[in-house]
């Protein structure tokens, strides 16, 4: 789907992320020039991949998610609105929802496509990861969309409290954002003008190669001119969120520990079951807390914890992720080099995490270094070189490894250079 090469690492022209996270981040909002992580080629691609399973009516709890709005509303099963192979290129697409929608402004959202296109995914996650070396790692997954509007208004940013950050580029078009701060105070005066509608409001306004942030403090406004698209990544900040994903792991490993029975828990009636007999509602909502603090202090939730971290960092927050890509035969003779960053971390005394785009397995501590090493930092080795790192000499050893190396290449922490004849 993508034009984008294996490997290929892009990062906005113009952005120093070093200086954007000391004088803008959790601070302020601006506008600054940018190059996107992807071009406005790869968009109408990616739209139809997403697109295509909505044609048929509407889907729920499923990811990349599409919705299309209207003039005033959202049409529940846009169908034939959808961009489709039969458009030939986006412009094809704009022209024919032109005649369709004629008179009407229009908003179509495709919320988390990346997982669809893993090169642009990996764009998008080797940009952000320049800015989360400097201002730290995000410890909730990102959302990422793709906007296509044209002469719409989406107020769904000012209709709830602002509980997420925003990076927004401009590919195409122009928007204009107006942003208010609920805890009062304009912002500096050099980043905005002032809304004349909305009193203590500024609006911001990028074009094509402009990227815009706001913190996670500020309602917002969403103005998109004629065939305006843009990417945007919606950054979780609210201090209350990662209390209620934790929320959800206790209730899941509670659950878990009681044999996952999915029935209804009511409490008996009758006979015996006054409040403080022993089936009564008081000793079950006590066990039932016995059971929370066992898992709040269990070793499951903190290795479900750290797991779960080194998945994320090694996605730069960007989740779901791509699906691994197919295998390939893996000899001794095989020349690969290591291209992708492994995160690593202790999983108890005897094992550690290995972590690659999001995904996860462990490794035995005692071989992890010499596996690790042996896999070099950008240069090429070879297989053989690996199991010469492990004292491997018999078959099973030399199995063991080359699975390791067919695991990292489909996790795409390594590319096959050649093959060797031993």
């Amino acid at each position: 789907m993508s034009t984008l090469a294996a490997g290929t690492r892009r990062t906005p022209d113009g952005v120093d992320w070093k200086v954007f996270g000391q004088r803008y981040w959790n601070r302020r909002p601006v506008r600054l020039r940018a190059r996107p992580p992807f071009g406005l080629d790869e968009v109408h691609p990616l739209n139809i991949a997403s697109c295509a399973p909505f044609r048929a009516g509407t889907r729920f709890w499923v990811m990349p998610d599409v919705h299309f709005l209207l003039g005033d509303g959202r049409l529940r099963a846009p169908g034939a609105l959808l961009p489709d192979t039969a458009d030939p290129a986006l412009d094809d697409y704009l022209d024919r929802l032109d005649a369709d929608v004629r008179g009407h402004g229009y908003l179509l959202t495709v919320r988390q496509p990346l997982l669809l296109d893993h090169a642009l995914w990996a764009a998008v996650r080797d940009t952000v990861g320049e800015l989360w070396r400097q201002v730290g790692w995000p410890n909730l997954p990102l959302t990422a969309e793709v906007l296509t509007g044209d002469r719409f208004t989406q107020h769904a940013g000012a209709a709830e409290p602002p509980t997420h950050a925003a990076l927004t580029w401009v590919l195409r078009g122009r928007m204009d954002v107006t942003l208010w701060d609920e805890r009062g105070g304009p912002p500096p005066a050099d980043i905005a003008e002032p809304d004349r509608e909305t009193p203590g409001a500024h609006t911001l306004s990028a074009g094509a190669g402009e990227l815009l942030y706001w913190p996670g403090d500020r309602r917002h406004v969403d103005v998109y001119r004629e065939r305006c698209v843009a990417l945007r990544l919606r950054v979780p900040v609210d201090r209350a969120l990662p209390f209620t994903v934790l929320r959800d792991l206790l209730a899941d490993l509670v659950h878990a520990g009681q044999g996952n029975d999915d029935t209804v828990p009511y409490f008996p009636f009758g006979p015996g079951t006054r409040i403080d007999d022993p089936d009564g509602v008081l000793p079950r909502l006590t066990a039932l807390g016995d059971e929370l603090r066992t898992a709040v202090d269990g070793e499951q939730l903190r290795r479900t914890l750290r797991i779960r971290w080194a998945a994320l960092r090694s996605a730069a927050g960007l989740e779901p992720i791509p699906a691994p890509r197919e295998g390939v035969a893996i000899t001794r003779g095989t020349r690969f080099r290591r291209t992708g960053e492994i995160v690593r971390m202790p999983d108890g005394p005897a094992h550690e995490v290995w972590a690659i785009d999001g995904n996860v397995f462990t490794l035995p501590r005692a071989a992890s270094d010499r596996v690790y090493a042996a896999l070099g930092d950008g240069e090429e080795t070879g297989a053989d070189e690996v199991c010469r790192a492990l004292a491997a000499g018999d078959d099973r050893n030399d199995r063991t490894v080359l699975a390791l190396l067919d695991k990292l290449y489909r996790l795409r922490g390594i590319d096959v250079a050649e093959e060797r004849a031993r």
